[in-house]
């Protein structure tokens, strides 16, 4: 029985070869399509599809965004205990001792 990382190495190859396998059965615009019931009726299947990744861009545009305003405020957090505060911020590497 092996570790817990080659387990999860196992599962995320065993993905893969899924993923692999479905596009050189269908193609990879297989993958692209929508599901049972969101796939009836077959006029709206593009639309669906268009919607579907048009919601998945907004939604990263909204966590990259989200990523910005964590990092904006961290940095204001960081100036206003070095400036203002006076506290010393200071990091050391791994096993190197004072």
């Amino acid at each position: 029985m092996g570790n817990w990382m080659e387990e999860l190495s196992n599962q995320l190859w065993a993905v893969v070869e899924a993923f692999g396998a479905e596009v050189r059965e269908h193609g990879l615009l297989a993958l692209l399509r929508p599901v049972a019931p969101f796939n009836r009726p077959a006029f709206l299947v593009p639309l669906v599809t268009v919607g579907a990744l048009v919601g998945f861009l907004l939604l990263s545009g909204v966590a990259v965004t989200a990523l910005g305003a964590l990092l904006a405020a961290l940095v204001a957090l960081y100036l206003l205990l070095v400036e203002v505060f006076g506290v010393s911020i200071e990091l050391h590497p791994l096993g190197v001792g004072r």
